[in-house]
């Protein structure tokens, strides 16, 4: 099976691809090092509630995706993206409790989605929350908006699908690296760099060559014994 080959950056002035190189360089310090235990701080302060805080049950994947966009809400990050963190369960469940839905931002809704979907996939390590930084310069408006971004990236009956926000997309991939860069939200846009975590935010790996963090992430599993291959 051959993936779709990858592509490059778009082309840009030494000055421009100079300040893209720090854009992503600097969001992959903070995404790596410092987002996961502000998250965990953070989370130990808010309204907490026992999992899931809602009565909804799914008989199958697409029956999620159809309830998926009543019941929680995308939001911008707080502060315009100086704090941007996970959630924990019991913080998403708090919601629910008192509002009935869950909003958040794309981190948020992503970790929310990676939780649920455990019902639905044979191997529950195939569950990845995928943050990306896409080339800015490929946008045509808001990039520091849009340009960061996380996705649910999950094996479903042999395929890698896709969670963005509230919506499943229809399209299926053969492989990782393809569902990563050629999902509707980022099939535009060159991505820069990824970071791939499990359901429980264990980093599997990050790098700015997605199949090299296919790579990684086939050495981890075979460490670990989760399964010979990616693709």
């Amino acid at each position: 099976m051959v993936m779709r080959e990858l592509p490059s950056p778009s082309s840009q002035p030494v000055h421009r691809r100079a300040a893209r190189g720090a854009y992503w360089r600097m969001l992959a310090l903070v995404f790596r090092w410092g987002k996961v235990p502000f998250s965990k701080a953070l989370g130990r302060l808010q309204k907490r509630a026992p999992w899931p805080g809602h009565d909804a049950r799914w008989d199958s994947l697409e029956d999620y995706a159809r309830w998926l966009p009543g019941h929680v809400r995308w939001k911008p990050d707080r502060l315009g993206g100086v704090i941007d963190v996970f959630p924990t369960r019991e913080t998403i469940a708090a919601q629910f409790q008192e509002k009935g839905y869950f909003e958040e931002d794309c981190d948020g809704l992503a970790y929310f989605s990676a939780q649920n979907l455990v019902s639905f996939v044979a191997d529950p390590n195939k569950i990845t929350i995928v943050t990306v930084v896409l080339d800015p310069f490929t946008f045509k408006k808001s990039p520091l908006l849009y340009a960061a971004h996380v996705i649910v990236v999950f094996q479903y009956q042999g395929k890698w699908r896709v969670i963005s926000n509230d919506t499943l997309y229809g399209d299926e991939f053969d492989s990782f690296a393809e569902a990563v860069q050629f999902n509707p939200y980022c099939r535009e846009h060159p991505v820069l760099w990824g970071e791939v975590r499990d359901k429980d935010l264990h980093l599997y790996a990050s790098g700015a060559d997605l199949a090299k963090v296919t790579q990684k992430m086939q050495d981890v599993w075979r460490k670990k014994d989760m399964g010979p291959s990616l693709a």
